[in-house]
């Protein structure tokens, strides 16, 4: 039921919020709204030699919905408002008073109006809706609109990358008593516009993958894709060999080696397919990125379960399931949490002020949950240090237990140093140091489990086999466990297999 709800809840927000991550934004507006934030769109810097084809564009069709409203019968217009981000929030911030004076107060001085301000040197708005087949009234030079449009706009700026916000406001600027009016009338508008980075019109282009992106997410295809090639070549070889020398399979903590490394490949596949369906048609599919985000938070609640499992050094006689049941309810519990945050964190973002999910409450509140585990990771790691008595196995977990403090702890310090960055590199270097952790924490663990020097033995097919082999009886002596070998030759050896009994994880029960 749980489930059920998680996945109506990300279908409901994808397909009612879709529009403002989208870079082609087509919809309808009902003046009765008032006021309506579009997007949101991270606009390159300009290159001074290749102005034209560095340029961002905004344009597109901005049309009255005729067959429900009478056409003829229109007499106000309202405004498609194009503003950066100091001339925006000012606005943004009085839209709960819907007073057109006090939200256009400080934009009126700047922006240009035939009647009302022709001294304004700044081309922030449209007056919409514009009349079908033909070009928008404030469009004054036709050769600067892009083909089969009824409006463009060209940003140019030369200093640096920078973020404007498209919005619409049922608000009209009287051209005789230079007043504003809230627009009371009820008609629907259609709107089809495009934000691009780059000249529309251009036959080639720079770079297909920058394209139709936002500037606070270029290059994240190049993430997804590098971090996916890597995994074929490095992980997915070494764990197909693994799975094909190992006797038992289902071995709890062989199931966590594995999930853990499929949901990340899984997770890292679906938004690196959404991104390039967008690169594509400037929509993608914006669910594949919830998706995908939820089960890398699922893989990475797996690893800390592994982690938990490999802290705890289960005993060899204890039944997993009994030893385990109350880490493997705790797993179950911070998994619904964390997915829970990550919902709420993407129904609750400011668009105005973040882009993220990464930093909000809810996220914050996911970040304190990790914190708890890894206290608990502490404790358990404690409690088997205390019944080891090999030097060198107390330094491996001294060293496994400080590598994996560092992993816990790494998304606080991240988030805590990004946010000292602006917000138009953000996003895209949380994603990229979070790919590159959760790779490297495939390669490590890996080691941990497989090196021929690793103190963990897993259940493995012998590269030896004879007809006569007789595993005696284990003892235990002193917190390790003992098992003989006994080869039946001419020579009769015994093969001792020594090591401390809570990391020993195949029963010797299965092999006798």
């Amino acid at each position: 039921m749980l489930i059920r709800l998680i996945i109506s809840l990300i279908l409901f927000y994808s397909f009612t919020q879709s529009f403002i991550f989208a870079l082609h934004l087509h919809d309808h507006y009902s003046t009765k709204e008032f006021f309506r934030l579009l997007t949101k769109f991270g606009i390159q810097k300009t290159d001074q030699h290749r102005p034209d084809d560095t340029f961002g564009y905004i344009y597109g069709n901005i049309t009255l919905d005729c067959p429900k409203n009478n056409c003829s019968s229109l007499t106000k217009t309202i405004l498609f408002l194009i503003l950066d981000y100091d001339y925006f929030l000012p606005l943004y911030k009085k839209q709960r008073l819907q007073s057109c004076s006090d939200m256009m107060k400080q934009i009126q001085t700047i922006a240009f109006h035939r009647q009302c301000n022709e001294q304004g040197t700044e081309d922030f708005w449209r007056h919409i809706p514009c009349q079908q087949d033909h070009l928008c009234s404030d469009e004054d030079q036709p050769t600067n609109v892009i083909h089969n449009q009824q409006f463009t706009f060209k940003i140019r700026d030369i200093n640096q990358p920078r973020f404007w916000y498209l919005s619409l406001i049922s608000c009209y600027w009287d051209p005789i008593t230079c007043h504003w009016e809230k627009v009371d009338d009820n008609f629907q508008i259609n709107y089809d516009i495009w934000i691009v980075n780059g000249n529309p019109e251009a036959k080639i282009r720079d770079n297909r993958f920058e394209y139709h992106f936002s500037f606070d997410i270029y290059d994240l295809v190049e993430v997804y894709t590098v971090c996916i090639l890597f995994y074929l070549f490095i992980p997915l070889p070494f764990l197909i060999i693994k799975i094909r020398s190992l006797i038992n399979i289902t071995h709890p903590i062989l199931i966590s080696y594995f999930l853990f490394q499929l949901l990340f490949f899984i997770g890292n596949t679906l938004n690196l397919i959404h991104y390039l369906i967008f690169a594509y048609n400037g929509i993608g599919i914006n669910i594949l990125i919830h998706i995908g985000n939820l089960i890398t938070i699922i893989g990475e609640s797996i690893l800390i379960l592994l982690l938990l499992f490999i802290a705890k050094g289960w005993l060899v006689n204890t039944p997993v399931l009994r030893q385990g049941k109350k880490t493997v309810m705790l797993f179950v519990l911070y998994t619904i949490a964390c997915c829970s945050c990550y919902i709420l964190s993407i129904i609750t973002i400011n668009p105005v002020t973040d882009s993220n999910h990464y930093q909000t409450f809810a996220n914050y509140f996911s970040l304190l949950f990790r914190c708890f585990l890894m206290l608990l990771f502490v404790f358990e790691l404690k409690e088997t240090t205390q019944e080891e008595k090999h030097l060198e196995k107390l330094q491996f977990f001294h060293h496994f237990g400080a590598s994996c403090m560092v992993w816990f702890i790494y998304p606080t310090a991240l988030i805590f140093i990004m946010s000292f960055v602006t917000e138009l590199y953000r996003v895209k270097l949380i994603i990229s140091v979070v790919t590159l952790v959760n790779f490297l924490s495939i390669l490590i663990i890996s080691y941990i489990l497989f090196s021929p020097k690793t103190f963990i033995n897993l259940p493995k097919l012998p590269s030896i086999k004879h007809a006569g082999d007789i595993l005696n009886k284990t003892t235990n002596t002193n917190g390790y466990h003992k098992s003989i070998l006994t080869e039946h030759d001419d020579d009769e050896e015994d093969i001792e297999i020594f090591g401390p009994s809570h990391l020993l994880l195949n029963n010797s029960n299965q092999q006798s």
